[in-house]
């Protein structure tokens, strides 16, 4: 069973993405999100964008154990206990991953206004915590990405 991604090209050089859908029932969620494939991140991450587009209420979820720093500077963290990602396979077929999925914004206030601009332009993660539980297949050559089990 193969979960096909796709090179983005908007980025420079193009950066591995997924389709999945996010879904919670304690915040009554159901949206399709694009995840850039990131092996370099050790968990999966919603991050500014997404959750301004999802209109997710951060002050509802719980503190994560410690704040992350990365791209952008320090990440106030929350987590989604009861995330899951639905990825769909070539014929249709759904997989669903399980996980607490941390949900990374930064602090609007002490960014100016083109580090906001550039902060909201950030895609959310697919970090190793997920990816490991797959096959990762990246090659830019024959123009495929995929996840395997």
């Amino acid at each position: 069973m193969r979960i096909y991604g796709y090179f983005d090209e908007r980025y420079d050089p193009p950066a591995p993405f997924i389709r999945t859908t996010l879904t919670s029932r304690t915040l009554k969620l159901e949206h399709a999100i694009e995840l850039h494939i990131d092996t370099g991140a050790a968990a999966s991450i919603l991050l500014d964008k997404d959750v301004k587009r999802l209109k997710i209420d951060v002050s509802k979820l719980r503190t994560a154990e410690r704040d992350l720093i990365g791209i952008g500077g320090l990440l106030k963290t929350q987590i989604i206990e009861d995330a899951i990602l639905i990825f769909r396979s070539a014929d249709g077929s759904p997989t669903i991953e399980k996980l607490r999925l941390l949900v990374g914004t930064h602090d609007s206030s002490k960014l100016s206004l083109k580090e906001r601009e550039a902060i909201l332009k950030l895609p959310s993660l697919l970090g190793r915590d997920v990816i490991y539980r797959f096959k990762l297949m990246i090659d830019k050559l024959r123009n495929q990405i995929y996840l395997e089990r």
